[in-house]
């Protein structure tokens, strides 16, 4: 079993817009997994329940929430998807240390997935995480351009730190190539997923038009391309090792 958890800076580097493809591409590999929200702050439509209505909601700081977390593997899944907040706190890092203390126990593989810009803080904010978790989780980082084609992620390139974890934890990186904002702002406004729009589900005239259900799926084969090249730390162990040998 594996449970896969986005996390990221302060809230609009993206993390959302990751899980949400996350959930599109374990359903295209036949895999149907739990989905947690932890963003018990988020009240608006940027929130991951309010894309998928099914998602668990998670408070860290109420009693219990481990036992929720936990109880989401009894649901005959393989894989929890879990969307944290934006930004990170002293609870939060407590939660998710005592959750990978016990995982273990279950046979349970962690991977965090930091998603982040190009700003500075954003980056630190992986780096933070990643201190406290150290080698108790698998990593996956998802450098998102946002609206900035070829972004160079000097910062994320020329630092010895991010250097130096990249290789001690073994992490997986992939870009989350850049798109149209006012597409993205679209997206928002319906609270739709690209699988939707290339379905043809969302009652909205911009949908309708080709070159946006096009780009949907673009945007979604990049992020599938993506995924397929960190697997091994996405899906189950019993899985990944079967992918690896017959790919």
């Amino acid at each position: 079993m594996r449970a896969v958890f986005t996390q990221g800076g302060k809230g609009g580097v993206g993390k959302t817009e990751v899980a949400i493809a996350l959930a599109s591409w374990y359903r295209a590999r036949g895999i149907k997994p739990a989905l947690l929200d932890f963003d018990v702050e988020n009240a608006d439509k940027a929130g991951f329940q309010t894309y998928y209505p099914e998602a668990t909601k998670i408070d860290v700081h109420r009693e219990g929430s481990l036992d929720a977390f936990f109880n989401a593997f009894d649901r005959g899944t393989r894989v929890v998807l879990a969307d944290l907040a934006g930004g990170s706190s002293n609870a939060a890092e407590a939660w998710f240390e005592e959750a990978a203390e016990y995982a273990v126990e279950m046979n349970v593989a962690f991977t965090a997935v930091g998603v982040t810009t190009n700003e500075a803080s954003s980056i630190q904010s992986i780096l933070k995480w990643a201190g406290h978790l150290q080698d108790a989780v698998d990593y996956l980082v998802v450098l998102n351009e946002m609206r900035s084609p070829r972004c160079p992620f000097q910062y994320w390139h020329d630092n010895p730190t991010v250097a130096d974890f990249v290789e001690a934890m073994n992490t997986s990186v992939m870009t989350m190539k850049s798109r149209l904002e006012e597409f993205q702002a679209e997206i928002r406004n319906h609270a739709c997923t690209l699988d939707q729009i290339i379905q043809g589900k969302v009652d909205a005239k911009f949908f309708r038009y080709s070159r946006n259900v096009v780009r949907a799926k673009i945007y979604l084969r990049q992020m599938f391309e993506g995924f397929e090249e960190a697997a091994d730390i996405l899906l189950p162990r019993d899985l990944a090792t079967a992918a690896e040998a017959s790919a």
